[in-house]
């Protein structure tokens, strides 16, 4: 969460808690589909922008 914190610090990226759920929403989904072709290294990096905009969220609805 400190990580997370100091990025979007440094950033100095404005995130807007809409803007977030569309990004992890359309990540959510590429991964879907990706796990459902078989393209499990899409499949992978798609995990990893889900669980990046899913820590976003966690530390935009802690400030």
């Amino acid at each position: 969460m400190a990580r997370t914190l100091s990025y979007i610090k440094t950033t100095n990226k404005f995130y807007s808690m809409k803007n977030l759920t569309k990004q992890y929403e359309l990540a959510n989904r590429n991964a879907k589909e990706f796990m459902k072709s078989g393209q499990i290294t899409q499949y992978f990096e798609a995990l990893l922008e889900v669980n990046k905009y899913k820590r976003l969220m966690v530390a935009v609805t802690a400030n």
